[in-house]
């Protein structure tokens, strides 16, 4: 049973569960399946929940909405080829808490301890599987691809990757909420630059797109050229400070100016710097000052560019700037005279 299943997502309810229901002792309990996580590894992560907590609310982020909506506790049950489906609905139809079911296509090895044989597909290496289908695209077009025959789907799933590879529903774009500012999408996005304040592209495609962007735009499109993976975050850190300066010099008069940060995949380098905007531009409250925050610089540590980044994942969970994009912001943002 993969990781994330036995051990990520029972961490992350018993911390839920703290946040929501601080006076309900027993809701905060750590489950894990006793048949994959022995007692000792139980009890050592049991033993770092207190500090898991306390890096949490670090993030101060706001859960009121979870509050409105989860009446009851979380708890992980865990679902495996051998598990008797009826039993499981049975035991939870009345419970008193709300089951995150885990899933896993991973069959028990009969005789041969904890292992397990490995099933392709029960969660890691879907680049091997998958045929390009990512888990954003599976879920927009999901009701096509579950009515498919077996035999329709893989044309199936190269017609929606086309679809989207040439504009399609990506180019949509996030809001960071509670923001009224802050924009994340790909370079399809930039079809509708018009609708934006401000665009900042990270990205050296010299596209159609792009090109169009920039004329609808006329002058308040900032390109940074700065390439795509890890070349791309290595460049990022040169080209920051024009970012900044971009953004105080045209926001002049704003309350809450609209910018689209934009890149290749809309994951990495447009949310790592859209989380140089939010750390340098943006207050506690989530109020944008267009000259910048005071004396800032003096006061960024990795706590408030982690809140600042709980921000965006927590709106937008497929944000994942690379390590080397976050040592570039890291770099620029921390820098001290």
């Amino acid at each position: 049973m993969p990781d994330a299943l036995s051990k990520t997502i029972p961490i992350w309810c018993s911390i839920i569960n703290r946040a929501l229901f601080e006076h309900h002792t027993s809701a905060q309990e750590l489950y894990t399946p006793n048949d994959v996580v022995g007692e000792s590894e139980h009890a050592q992560i049991k033993a770092r929940l207190d500090g898991f907590f306390e890096d949490f609310k670090v993030l101060q982020l706001d859960v009121s909405h979870l509050r409105a909506i989860l009446k009851k506790p979380l708890r992980p049950i865990w679902i495996t080829p051998e598990t008797s489906l009826s039993d499981i609905l049975i035991s939870h139809a009345s419970s008193k808490f709300y089951p995150v079911v885990c899933c896993t296509a991973s069959r028990r090895t009969l005789g041969s301890g904890t292992s397990s044989t490995y099933v392709q597909g029960a969660g890691d290496d879907s680049e091997s599987w998958s045929h390009g289908l990512s888990s954003a695209v599976f879920w927009r077009h999901h009701q096509e691809l579950l009515d498919a025959e077996g035999e329709e789907l893989l044309g199936l799933i190269q017609d929606f990757m086309n679809f989207e590879k040439d504009g399609g529903k990506m180019e949509q774009c996030v809001l960071i909420t509670p923001t009224k500012s802050v924009y994340l999408g790909t370079l399809a996005a930039l079809m509708r630059a018009q609708d934006f304040d401000l665009v900042i592209v990270c990205s050296d495609i010299r596209s159609d797109i792009v090109e169009a962007g920039e004329e609808q735009m006329k002058g308040k499109l900032l390109d940074l050229k700065c390439g795509s993976g890890k070349l791309g975050s290595r460049a990022l850190r040169a080209k920051l400070p024009a970012v900044s300066a971009f953004v105080s010099a045209l926001t002049s008069g704003f309350d809450s100016p609209k910018i689209l940060f934009a890149c290749s995949n809309g994951n990495d380098l447009a949310v790592g710097v859209a989380l140089v905007v939010l750390c340098l531009f943006f207050d506690d409250e989530y109020t944008f000052h267009s000259s910048g925050l005071p004396n800032i610089k003096d006061k960024i540590d990795k706590s408030l560019v982690r809140r600042r980044l709980a921000w965006i994942t927590s709106v937008k969970p497929d944000a994942n700037p690379s390590r080397s994009t976050l040592q570039a912001i890291n770099s620029f943002l921390m820098e001290r005279p």
